[in-house]
């Protein structure tokens, strides 16, 4: 039975298996999450997540784990929701490309406050980690295309169980009891791609890490579960998907680690824009463009740019996020595409109205994926062009550690220190070597 092989899976995986590669990769992931958890503690959904907290803990709530950036504690299941909801804001945080998914801003809130809760070390977490991360991609495998083609939110629906197998891991449950954790998250999987634009997105993420942490903790208590919720007659891939593909979502189970195919983010926007990004970026730099003399911005991209990021019109910097055509506009205008550029008054401002408007997008078959084909055609009939295969940050384009350690600076500059910046990039080098999470 596939639920039971995916548990048996998170029940023998022991840090000792997984390769010095991946081990190593984490640390680049765990980065990453953490610079995105704690500038989007910045952000207004923050302050909603904190007087929520606050209006059900009162003035002596529980101490279990940390609110990122926020100095306050309360219990396990709240922090997970509030730093889940919290790191996916930005829309900076990493993602997987093949499933459509963001993996980390699911399942490491709720393993860091499992971690902090019960002074478990860096070993643990990383184990975790990579569990997590694997049960989620091959999920997202074994629903294929259509699951998020139907408008599910992938990071949400696939994210409740990779929270589930981390959380499970870390509170060593047997086999069974994992069977029942994830019989407990594949009940409450949901979450639409409407809300895109909105603080329902990010809250996605946050309740994916709240759901998998519960899911876990029940079944430490006995609750009983499906046993069969992925393969079951009415179970998730029957209703998320038209054929599922078990074959390929058990491939290699335990041989194979899907972590280091992850994708950094190097802009503040949906992945389905970063191609756009990259290659407006290049145009800009290598020629002298006027963008008052532009006449038109054709791009051939894949299906995503415009299923996932197709806001024709924003109105606000979270729409923006969405949109490919405002963000080949600021690109193409300012040379980047930095959190900074998502408000709502850029947004809005005119000369980059006009310029978004001059952007046709063409999305020819077969799929590009995240490929790209851009023209800036000029008033005078001068033409110039860009292509790429994988936007910066994709494994095929990679990102190292140091640039990672230098978005994490640029992120985190005005949230802490200087010089506690340096030391958690420093820690987290050696997150293998931190025997207690707390100290």
């Amino acid at each position: 039975m596939a639920t039971r092989k995916l548990a048996e899976f998170v029940y023998n995986t022991s840090f000792e298996d997984i390769p010095l590669e991946v081990r190593e990769h984490s640390k680049l992931v765990f980065l990453d999450w953490l610079g995105a958890a704690l500038a989007g503690s910045r952000e207004g959904i923050a302050s909603v997540m904190l007087r929520f907290i606050d209006d059900i803990d009162g003035k002596n709530g529980p101490d279990q784990a940390t609110i990122i950036g926020k100095n306050v504690k309360t219990d396990m299941l709240k922090a997970a929701l509030a730093n889940g909801s919290m790191s996916h804001a930005l829309d900076i945080d990493d993602y997987h490309g093949p499933t459509l998914c963001h993996p980390t801003v699911t399942f490491l809130p709720g393993i860091l406050a499992l971690s902090q809760q019960n002074h478990l070390g860096g070993k643990d977490i990383i184990t975790a980690m990579t569990v997590a991360f694997d049960i989620l991609v091959r999920v997202g495998y074994g629903a294929k295309r259509i699951h998020y083609d139907r408008g599910w939110h992938a990071t949400s629906t696939l994210g409740k169980f990779g929270a589930t197998a981390g959380a499970g891991k870390l509170l060593k449950l047997d086999v069974d009891g994992l069977i029942n954790a994830f019989g407990i998250a594949g009940t409450v999987a949901g979450g639409v791609r409407q809300v895109f634009g909105t603080m329902g997105k990010p809250f996605h993420a946050g309740k994916a890490s709240m759901d998998g942490l519960l899911a876990a903790l029940l079944a430490q208590s006995g609750f009983q579960g499906s046993k069969e919720i992925i393969e079951g007659e009415n179970g998730f891939m029957t209703l998320f998907s038209d054929d599922p593909d078990l074959d390929t979502m058990l491939d290699q189970l335990g041989e194979y680690y899907y972590l280091p195919t992850v994708s950094f983010k190097p802009y503040a926007s949906c992945g389905g824009t970063h191609s756009t990004i990259d290659m407006m970026k290049e145009l800009r730099e290598k020629n002298n463009i006027n963008v008052d003399d532009v006449k038109e911005i054709r791009i051939d991209a894949g299906k995503i740019a415009l299923d996932a990021a197709g806001k024709v019109a924003p109105k606000t910097g979270l729409e923006g996020k969405f949109s490919t055509y405002y963000c080949a506009a600021v690109a193409l205008v300012e040379g980047g595409a930095s959190p900074d550029k998502f408000t709502d008054e850029k947004v809005n401002d005119p000369r980059l109205v006009a310029l978004r408007q001059k952007v046709k997008i063409s999305v020819p078959e077969p799929d590009l994926g995240f490929a790209l084909r851009a023209v800036i055609q000029m008033k005078d009939g001068t033409e110039y062009s860009a292509s790429t295969d994988a936007p910066r940050g994709d494994p095929a384009n990679p990102i190292s550690y140091n640039e990672l350690a230098e978005k994490f600076r640029g992120l985190t500059k005005n949230v802490i220190s200087a010089a506690n910046v340096e030391q958690l990039i420093d820690k987290i080098k050696t997150l293998d070597r931190v025997s207690d999470i707390e100290t």
